[in-house]
């Protein structure tokens, strides 16, 4: 008893889901969306929450999830062409 027939899908699996939300510091939009380019499969974010408490993997508050979404990356320079 106890047991399920599923296979485990990528998103119930705790490490993936740490280094996507705690390391890469993705949101659940951004890794339901990851999920479903992997997988070719649907993912709704809700899903990604509920998986996230399940494995008590806290989550961000609104203020550092809003901080994380206007963080940007640098650009790598570009380099100048010489003129003649």
């Amino acid at each position: 008893m106890g047991k399920t027939l599923r296979a485990k899908t990528l998103y119930q699996d705790k490490d993936w889901l740490y280094q996507k939300y705690v390391k890469e510091k993705l949101s659940t939009v951004q890794i339901a969306r990851d999920y479903r380019e992997e997988s070719n499969r649907w993912c709704d974010p809700n899903t990604i929450s509920r998986w996230l408490k399940k494995h008590n993997i806290a989550m961000r508050s609104l203020a550092e999830a809003q901080q994380n979404r206007h963080a940007t990356v640098a650009p790598p320079p570009v380099a100048k062409k010489k003129s003649r």
